[in-house]
């Protein structure tokens, strides 16, 4: 009896433990199967926030182009400011949508919001299907400008980047006749330079003297108001949008088709006849015609890489030299080429002329990038002569020239550094010359981005 009753005790005894075990397995089982589901929706849900993404980079695309392009939406983006509106705030664009983008029930929708004259918020927001009626939305921000088309026409020299600041180091004197000087970020003056403006410095981010630097002249920044500073929003100044130049579009106003369309058969040897030059090109045409060249009248040339001007060159642009890249000025002094006499050597002087005819002609030298000198610039009592403007997209640098240069027009500039310049640089204010480049009180074709923001 007592042995049955064991036997009959184990057998419940396992029985239990079986049970307890495979509820443990069942637990399990169950608990791995939910967490390879909830995975399963993670990786979804994310490829799903992904996809949103850039959905609404796609609608944020779609809208810069439709404000480029689209006749309405162009139109009222660049409404031009007026005496009863001059903050443009009349303009509008409705909401815009896409539906079924990406797969059916995926969509995007665009909004535009009025900022100002030719500036706007684009807001893309997208949405995305995750699964089980579940939605992935993303928005993405952006904020546009167009600058007008001449804002520089007050200011002998305009430096626009308000994150990039103007230097000017062992320059004495720079003198600005008959204009303003306007930096977006910090102007410093430092070793002795001296600045003469017979209208005002405006340093939108401040003034720093180092080293004997001085300013002869009405200072407006945050830090410096002189009394001169009369309006109040000259002092602390307003950063002002940087302008832009139309290089390469296919508008017969950019510069490479105003060299497409000029006529430079006269000194080429090449066998073509416009003025758009390789920088080979260039550099071939310039040592057939050593050590003087001059430019045919009124012409716009474009170089599609660097445009070199090295040893004893002396340039004559009687309009416009261009570059896509950077323009290099006196910057070796010595200069071989496969050519007789395959050798030459000396300084290098600029000259830019402004054509009589047509009234509105262009001049200057404008560079995609940068501007760059060095020592090897300067023959007697002139190293760069300009009656034009001087323009680069990114930085002009205008450094250890030991001859005088004096610029009739103005300098734009997202950066300006300005240093060993011990012989003076001179620039008289011609206001015409910088609207005619730039075009009148128009706006840019170039849309700007000024800010990104995405959210979730």
């Amino acid at each position: 009896m007592e042995k049955a009753f064991l036997s009959e005790n184990s057998r419940g005894s396992i029985m239990i433990l079986a049970l307890i075990i495979l509820g443990v397995m069942v637990f399990s089982s169950t608990y791995l199967l939910s967490f390879t589901v909830a995975g399963l929706k993670t990786v979804e849900s994310y490829d799903a926030g992904v996809r949103a993404y850039y959905l609404a980079e796609a609608g944020i695309s779609e809208a810069v182009f439709k404000l480029k392009n689209d006749a309405a939406w162009k139109s009222a983006f660049e409404t031009m400011p007026s005496e009863e509106d001059p903050a443009c705030s009349a303009w509008s664009i409705p909401p815009y949508s896409r539906l079924d983008a990406l797969g059916s029930g995926n969509s995007y929708e665009i909004t535009i919001a009025n900022s100002g004259c030719a500036k706007a918020e684009i807001t893309a927001t997208a949405r995305i299907s995750a699964g089980d009626n579940a939605v992935a939305r993303r928005v993405v921000k952006l904020n546009v400008f167009k600058p007008m088309g001449s804002p520089a026409a007050q200011y002998g020299i305009l430096s626009s980047g308000a994150s990039d600041n103007v230097e000017i180091s062992a320059a004495n004197p720079l003198r600005i006749h008959s204009g303003d000087f306007l930096s977006n970020g910090v102007l410093y003056v430092k070793d002795g330079s001296i600045v003469q403006t017979d209208g005002k410095v405006l340093a939108a981010a401040g003034v720093v003297f180092s080293s004997g630097g001085q300013i002869e002249g009405t200072v407006c920044s945050p830090d410096v108001c002189d009394e001169d500073c009369t309006a109040s929003s000259e002092c602390p100044p307003a950063a002002i949008a940087p302008p832009f130049l139309d290089f390469t579009s296919s508008e017969p106003d950019s510069y490479i088709s105003r060299a497409q369309n000029s006529d430079c058969g006269s000194v080429r040897s090449d066998g073509k006849v416009n003025c758009l030059f390789t920088p080979d090109e260039f550099e071939a045409m310039l040592w057939s015609h050593y050590p003087q060249f001059s430019s045919p009248a009124g012409t716009v040339i474009y170089v599609t890489g660097d445009a070199n001007i090295r040893a004893g060159q002396e340039l004559t642009i009687n309009g416009v030299l261009a570059s896509g890249r950077d323009i290099n000025l006196g910057t070796s002094l010595c200069w071989t080429r496969s050519e007789y006499p395959y050798l030459r050597c000396g300084f290098a002087q600029v000259v830019v002329s402004r054509p009589g005819e047509p009234e509105d002609a262009l001049s200057g030298l404008l560079a995609f990038r940068k501007i760059n000198t060095s020592s090897w610039l300067g023959i007697g009592f002139s190293a760069l002569n300009v009656e034009g403007l001087i323009y680069s997209g990114d930085e002009t640098k205008l450094s250890s020239i030991a001859a005088p240069i004096v610029v009739h027009g103005g300098i734009v500039a997202k950066k300006l550094t300005l240093s060993s310049l011990w012989n003076g640089i001179d620039i008289y204010l011609n206001p015409d010359v910088i609207v005619d480049v730039f075009g009148s009180s128009e706006y840019s074709p170039i849309i700007s981005i000024d800010h990104w923001e995405e959210e979730y």
